[in-house]
């Protein structure tokens, strides 16, 4: 039985790979209009710049697939113990999937900006006013709540799934207003950074570790900073 289901998971994975590369020459019709009106002015400063708008169409028009694709699949992230080998797991990869993608098509290029928050939201997430997300290593957005005024800092890493003993674990990652987390900073499924916390740079916090309100951390294993020193905290 296991060869034949592994097997069927690496004909899957070549179907899903041609299924991405039609998605992204679909995304691209819109563009290549823009693109064909600016080749038909006859001007080459026309031409140039239908060149860079089109490539801003065809990233929007990905972004609207990917939103699209998961209320036709009606996927949604839940908090729960999930199979690796079930239906539910199969959706929650295939969206991941195409974000990945999108990673290196679009987001990257949105870091920071208002825009990008909007996908998020989009794609589930709760995230509040004023919001600063300087990081595209977002994931299980429906499990993701970010309060007004938070910062997340340049590549961060906020995930709300984990793979233990063959299942798919995920969990709500809540993060309070008014916080920051620091450059290439990691948090895990489960975990809560109260209101005004700070997660520092290239830090790491746990699965299901609450930060109480108005401290700030950093490091791997994870320490208290106080008065500018750092101090062990169980």
């Amino acid at each position: 039985m296991a060869p034949i289901l592994a097997f069927l998971v690496r004909v899957f994975a070549l179907f899903w790979l041609i299924v991405m590369s039609l998605a992204t020459g679909l995304a691209l019709v819109p563009a290549l209009f823009v693109v064909r009106a600016g080749w038909e002015s006859d001007s080459i400063v026309l031409f140039g710049l239908s060149l860079g708008l089109g490539y801003l169409v065809f990233g929007i028009s990905f972004l609207l697939f990917i939103v699209l694709f998961r209320h036709a699949t009606f996927f949604r992230a839940r908090a729960g113990d999930y199979p690796y080998v079930s239906l539910y797991v199969l959706r929650w990869a295939m969206v991941g999937s195409l974000v990945g993608l999108a990673k290196v098509l679009i987001l990257r290029h949105l870091l920071g900006m208002p825009a990008l928050n909007q996908f998020y939201r989009l794609m589930g997430a709760r995230i509040g006013s004023e919001v600063v997300i300087n990081s595209c290593n977002l994931f299980d957005f429906d499990l993701l709540d970010i309060g007004d005024g938070t910062l997340l800092g340049g590549d961060c890493v906020v995930i709300g799934h984990v793979g233990e003993s063959g299942m798919l674990r995920l969990r709500r990652v809540s993060i309070g207003r008014g916080c920051t987390i620091g450059q290439s900073s990691v948090v895990f499924p489960g975990a809560t950074m109260e209101d005004g916390t700070v997660l520092g740079a290239l830090s790491l916090l746990p699965k299901d570790r609450t930060l109480p309100a108005g401290t700030r951390w950093g490091g791997n294993p994870l320490v208290q900073i106080a008065h500018g020193t750092a101090r062990d905290h169980a």
